[in-house]
């Protein structure tokens, strides 16, 4: 019976493992890792009852491969920091209907990133914000714009001491905000209508 019950859990894990590293490998070549592939190997233990545990008779691990010509490996071995948050992004995309962890934090997650990612990063974000709350530190106006809410972090000198307070902006200063992340801290026409023009293409 527990050789059974085992076989036919092993069967369904082989099953999803599959769907799951498809799905997952296509997200991440979306997120600008072209040569990326994820996997979800499967070791059972077959008959050695021994080995069995209360979940079953596999040993499961996630490797990934980043870059073309490189073997699998464990995420924990190969993946640099901007990869794993990417790695991470891909995997709460596929599953965020799922339920789960109701919040997610992302820090930085663009390091390292052109425009063009960057947008896809904060397209992918903005998926993950519609089944639960994602709260996204960043420094890339292209990731930025895709928030429903732009919070903006001021340190200033009050006294003897450094004060730091968090602002949530208004449509007019969100705007000015992309402009200055785009073009430095003078504004000019051109930058405010690049602004208005990403949060177009977001809302879009």
């Amino acid at each position: 019976t527990l050789r059974s019950l085992a076989t036919r859990l092993s069967q369904g894990r082989a099953k999803a493992a599959t769907r799951l590293g498809a799905a997952v490998t296509t997200e991440l070549r979306e997120l600008n890792m072209a040569d990326a592939e994820f996997r979800i190997p499967l070791v059972s233990a077959g008959d050695d009852l021994e080995r069995y545990s209360v979940h079953g008779a596999d040993e499961i691990d996630f490797v990934v491969r980043t870059n073309r010509g490189e073997a699998h490996q464990p995420i924990e071995k190969i993946a640099s920091g901007g990869e794993l948050s990417r790695l991470m992004l891909a995997i709460r995309r596929v599953i965020s209907e799922r339920g789960g962890i109701g919040v997610y934090l992302f820090d930085e997650i663009d390091s390292g990133m052109g425009g063009h990612t960057a947008f896809q990063v904060g397209r992918k974000l903005k998926s993950v914000a519609g089944h639960h709350q994602v709260l996204c530190i960043t420094h890339l106006p292209q990731v930025a714009s895709f928030g429903d809410h732009h919070l903006v972090v001021k340190k200033s000198p009050q006294g003897k001491r450094t004060v730091t307070e968090v602002l949530e902006l208004s449509a007019r200063e969100r705007k000015e905000e992309l402009a200055r992340m785009l073009g430095g801290d003078v504004l000019t026409k051109k930058s405010l209508e690049n602004a208005a023009e990403l949060l177009q293409m977001a809302a879009g």
